[in-house]
């Protein structure tokens, strides 16, 4: 009788460990882990945006502080101004009448796209490269110009803008930034072939530029 019993003792399975909390946890853990890749992803991008911003407005704010300084006192004592930088001097319009100075058409514009009011910017951006073509900061209006584009969805537009960035102004700051975004516009447009070789110009022509550091990270 006590050998059946030990023997039927010994045949009761022993109780199964439930994993499934443990598994539960485990899955959470990594969604969570997934979800702050992504956040930390998307804060860089704000955050090289910002800088971009940043370092646009300091342009522009220094060209108006040169300008200033530039001022000279009559012997009366009125100020009379010099010619204005070559970085900003503007040539006629069409109607001979400025439609204001190229660092009021430039903020403004930029406000406007950063405040979400893309339609405003690109007339604004529009406008400063209509009549101030040969300024130092057509490339960066036409760089963001491809910004307001891209933020409206506009992938095919945004391409062009941010390739003529890259054509007209291949001397400009922002042309590694311009092939990356253009990759980007092309990949949302499904162009993954053009978009690689945008890559790879931005790589091999500019490749200790952040833009071009962001890519290796992208892909």
């Amino acid at each position: 009788m006590l050998v059946g019993l030990l023997t039927a003792g010994c045949a009761v399975p022993p109780p199964a460990v439930d994993l499934t909390p443990v598994e539960a946890e485990l899955r959470r853990l990594d969604s969570n882990q997934k979800e702050l890749s992504g956040q930390m992803e998307r804060l860089q991008d704000n955050l090289t945006l910002f800088e971009a911003r940043l370092l646009d407005q300091q342009k522009v704010v220094e060209t108006l502080r040169q300008g200033t300084s530039a001022q000279k006192v009559t012997p009366t004592g009125e100020k009379t101004s010099t010619i204005p930088p070559a970085s900003i001097a503007a040539g006629p319009t069409e109607s001979g009448n400025k439609p204001g100075s190229p660092t009021e058409i430039y903020l403004q514009a930029f406000a406007d796209y950063a405040s979400g009011r893309f339609d405003q910017a690109i007339a604004g951006f529009g406008a400063f490269l209509k009549y101030y073509p040969n300024s130092d900061y057509a490339g960066n209006a036409q760089y963001w110009l491809g910004e307001c584009y891209y933020s409206r969805q506009e992938y095919g537009l945004a391409v062009a803008t941010f390739r003529k960035t890259v054509e007209s102004y291949p001397q400009g700051g922002k042309v590694p930034d311009a092939l990356l975004k253009m990759a980007t516009a092309l990949r949302q447009m499904n162009e993954v072939s053009q978009a690689e070789e945008a890559l790879r110009l931005l790589r091999s022509r500019y490749p200790d530029t952040p833009a071009a550091r962001k890519s290796l990270k992208t892909n």
